[in-house]
């Protein structure tokens, strides 16, 4: 299987669910597949999702264990570093999911941890993907 295969399959699920929520609560206020800078390495970012044109919405999804956990803490990098870039933006959630997360690297996203690490970490918010539709269905993303 080529890399990212099952993964890239597995995770486009995760994104048409959180689609869906978009859908009920923010119906034409956002954008999939958008480019909002350029991560550390320059590279074009696509974001996943952008809402109301100034949050950006990255979906994570872990099925089995593996680096994409440690991946993470690069993706809020990125994120800060476009957030500082583009004042247009305010704001960034990661939405984890998936059941290959270890309970240990879990519990750190969820409780934030990150911002005690990284500068300006406090930008990009960890949610699960149970706490995204709550916040979707009460119109507080």
């Amino acid at each position: 299987m080529s890399p990212g295969g099952r993964g890239t399959r597995t995770g486009r699920v995760h994104e048409k669910l959180i689609k869906q929520a978009l859908l009920e609560n923010y119906d034409d206020a956002f954008e999939e597949q958008v480019v909002v800078g350029n991560d550390l390495f320059g590279n074009k970012y696509k974001a996943d999702f952008v809402l109301n044109d100034e949050i950006i919405i990255s979906a994570k999804w872990q099925q089995t264990r593996g680096t994409a956990e440690q991946k993470i803490v690069y993706e809020i990098i990125t994120l800060v570093k476009i957030l500082k870039e583009n004042p247009k933006y305010k704001k960034a959630y990661i939405i984890i999911s998936g059941t290959g997360y270890t309970k240990k690297a879990k519990d750190f996203y969820l409780n934030q941890k990150h911002v005690e690490y990284i500068k300006e970490g406090n930008l990009v918010e960890i949610i699960s993907f149970e706490d995204f539709v709550k916040r979707s269905n009460l119109k507080l993303l």
